[in-house]
Order: C-alpha cells, then sequence, then structure tokens
C-alpha cells in the first residue's frame, strides 16, 4: 500500500507516531539513567493531605503494631486505619471500612482511641 504514495507521504507514515504514545517528556539525559522516566523517580503524594501544624513532633512514645489487621491511629494525618503492612519505618494503612490505602511513617503511630462502652456514652 506504501508503494502508491508518494515518497514523502511514505516517509511521513514511517516516522509518525500516534500522540498517546507521546509523553511529552523530554529524552533522559541524567547520570542516573532513569530509562527515560524521570516522574519514575518521584515520590507520589499521599492521596489523603498529611496536617502538619506548624511544629509538629512525632508522639513521644510511639505504639509499634505486632501483626497486620490491627487497628492504629495515624497521628501525622489525625485517622485511624487497619494495618495492612509495614516495611522498614513506613507502615501501609486503609480505613477500618474500607477505602483508599496510604502510608504512615512508624513514628507516627498510636494505640487508637478506644470508643465508651454503650452504656456510658447513652448515659451522657
Amino acid at each position: 500500500m506504501t508503494s502508491d504514495l508518494t515518497p514523502q507521504a511514505a516517509s511521513h507514515i514511517e516516522t509518525w507516531r500516534p500522540p498517546s504514545l507521546d509523553r511529552g517528556l523530554p529524552e533522559c539525559e541524567c547520570p542516573a539513567n532513569c530509562g527515560g522516566r524521570p516522574e519514575a523517580l518521584l515520590r507520589i503524594a499521599p492521596a489523603y493531605p498529611t496536617i502538619i501544624p506548624g511544629d509538629a513532633r512525632p508522639p513521644a512514645n510511639p505504639y509499634e503494631p505486632t501483626a497486620k489487621g490491627e487497628l492504629v491511629y495515624d497521628a501525622l494525618n489525625g485517622r485511624t486505619g487497619t494495618v495492612m503492612e509495614w516495611l522498614g519505618d513506613r507502615v501501609y494503612l486503609r480505613p477500618e471500612g474500607g477505602g483508599v490505602e496510604w502510608e504512615a511513617p512508624l513514628s507516627w503511630l498510636q494505640r487508637p482511641p478506644t470508643a465508651l462502652p454503650p452504656r456510658i456514652a447513652g448515659a451522657s
């Protein structure tokens, strides 16, 4: 089929790439040899914003989970979550009722706040 085309049209077809394949990023020339994907070396932002007041510090006595499925409180993000996995000093948590997983530093974990028993909660 390309034999019916002019040489100029044939060369255009051979060099044309669909726009969906062009990520719009420059070719990699870095010494790290990132494979042309500099974004692969960037850390992904958490799914939920991290709340850090002016001079926030981790809890004095952080809680260290002992098992997957354990409920903990992430003091950095102000959220309670279920431990899915941990790797080094990072813990991967998921909301108690399910949802998007997030990661938190191990040093910011606390025991979850305990709810009042139903009898006491109803009296107040």
